[in-house]
């Protein structure tokens, strides 16, 4: 592993040029209501802004809103090994032009898009959709918009929602996904006393190498992990992907945040391949 760790390193640094890069638009300040509420209006134009939380973890057919304009993936759809997102921008007050690689797959860019010269150009007021277009060569799970402030993370696992669902957003379509329009978390297969025991082993094993995977390969500091939220996949020919929401320090050291964590490791929990928060590190 540490013979990966040069390239992990340089990788991670351009993750972060990534992820502050604004996405040729000026980057934001964070925008906090006097009143100490998540919500703020506009005196020409009511909306809410989306609180932080719940930007980590959007499902699609829902709406991201930031103070000058609002994102919603409305479907996506994968096939030939491409992921193709449906993407509706509304601005506010301002009129914006927003780059297509505002939004990531797995840490990298769109490699098509709809928009002209790859600009979404949307008039103050106004929305504008489109598409955008990933290589889906690794599956990716979640969607990231980088608002140069804050990003928003649209989770492909979650069921998809209706727009009457969000609290009165307007002008977006439902979600076309393949996946049961249904609140209900998905049922697990039972497994067998021997497959869990397995499984659990091996969630032990990744968990205790996370701390080290950390030190080695980010420039966060690892903090806990609750292994009760980890979703664990068996691959073929051996080995585990582990997939959870890992509690970090930023790259401050100070504040405490939260990284959706994706780890490809052999049967004895030696790890192959780790990416945090869509950004690609060995």
């Amino acid at each position: 592993m540490n013979k990966k760790m040069a390239l992990a390193t340089a990788a991670c640094v351009v993750a972060a040029t990534l992820t502050l890069s604004g996405c040729n638009s000026e980057v934001e300040e964070p925008n906090v209501p006097a009143d100490g509420s998540s919500a703020a209006v506009s005196s020409s134009y009511n909306y809410t802004l989306t609180d932080a939380e719940k930007l980590k973890a959007l499902a699609i057919g829902e709406t991201a809103v930031w103070r000058d304009y609002e994102v919603t993936v409305t479907s996506v759809e994968r096939a030939d090994g491409k992921l193709t997102a449906h993407v509706t921008v509304r601005s506010h007050t301002l009129p914006q032009a927003l780059g297509a690689d505002c939004l990531l797959s797995f840490g990298m860019p769109p490699v098509d898009s709809s928009f002209e010269d790859g600009i979404i150009a949307v008039p103050a007021g106004e929305e504008a959709s489109g598409t955008l277009t990933f290589d889906d060569r690794y599956g990716s799970e979640r969607l990231f918009w980088n608002d140069g402030a804050t990003e928003g993370t649209w989770d492909l696992t979650l069921p998809a929602v209706q727009p009457d669902q969000e609290g009165g957003n307007e002008g977006i379509q439902p979600a076309e996904t393949d996946e049961p329009k249904t609140d209900e978390p998905k049922k697990q297969e039972p497994k067998n006393d021997a497959a869990a025991e397995a499984q659990k082993q091996a969630v032990a094993a990744l968990e205790a190498e996370m701390p080290s995977l950390f030190t080695n390969n980010t420039f966060y500091t690892f903090q806990s992990v609750d292994t009760s939220t980890a979703t664990v996949t068996p691959q073929e020919g051996g080995g585990y992907e582990y997939v959870n929401d890992v509690s970090i320090l930023g790259a401050d050291g100070v504040t405490p945040t939260t990284a959706n964590v994706r780890l490809i490791c052999e049967p004895n929990g030696n790890c192959i391949s780790m990416t945090v928060d869509g950004a690609f590190l060995f």
